[in-house]
């Protein structure tokens, strides 16, 4: 087997190795925050995801070339990273396997390729969203200088008064708007983070598309 085999061959396996731990992490996680346990699932997060996602992240066919070239002890350390991260989540070598080719067949037609295009979905929607929501605290901004302006120019008290209880409620309409837009903002980097970093939807390569469009059906 030459080293570009064996490199792609190394890269399928570690892929999976990392795929796995992942989606259990993320499994436990969903449980734990269902449990109202948010110091578990904020460790997980910081703690726990990383190590798997970083190394995911970092297994690129051209690095890896490169590394086992230039520094052979350092790639070994990598599979022999691997190897534990398979030996302490208990994954047999031939379930890796089967996954893998599971992974290979269901490619293009599996639960991957749903959630990818819900992530791109929800993307689009997010940002229309965020768009409105400018354009309505844009509008409530210069309604609010205007007021504003005629605010300094007014003499009579009661004509200030009058301006004051005018800009009472476009500032509070504005703080809303300000939440929501905060809200729908956070949602969007979540989302498109999601979507980066791939882990997110390539979790559910092993499942059908059908099987995974069912069972969020019946949620």
């Amino acid at each position: 087997m030459d080293i570009k085999t064996k490199i792609k061959e190394f890269i399928k396996y570690a892929r999976e190795v990392c795929l796995q731990n992942l989606f259990l992490a993320d499994n436990i996680k969903v449980d734990l925050k269902n449990q109202d346990n948010l110091y578990e699932v904020e460790r997980i997060e910081k703690e726990i995801i990383p190590v798997y996602e970083n190394i995911y992240l970092s297994l690129d066919e051209e690095i890896l070339f490169n590394l086992y070239k230039e520094n052979k002890k350092a790639f070994d350390q990598l599979k022999k990273t691997i190897d534990k991260m398979k030996k302490d989540s208990n994954l047999k070598d031939e379930y890796i396997k089967t996954q893998i080719k599971k992974r290979e067949d269901l490619k293009g037609k599996s639960g991957a390729e749903v959630v990818e295009k819900f992530f791109k979905y929800k993307i689009k929607e997010l940002k229309k969203i965020k768009g409105d929501l400018l354009e309505k605290i844009n509008k409530l901004l210069d309604k609010e200088e205007k007021l504003n302006s005629d605010l300094s120019n007014a003499i009579q008290e009661v004509e200030q008064l009058e301006i004051m209880e005018k800009l009472q409620p476009i500032r509070a309409e504005f703080r809303k708007l300000s939440i929501q837009l905060d809200k729908y903002q956070k949602e969007l980097e979540e989302t498109e983070n999601k979507l980066l970093k791939k882990w997110y939807y390539e979790i559910y390569g092993t499942t059908g598309r059908e099987i995974l469009l069912k069972v969020y059906n019946s949620q």
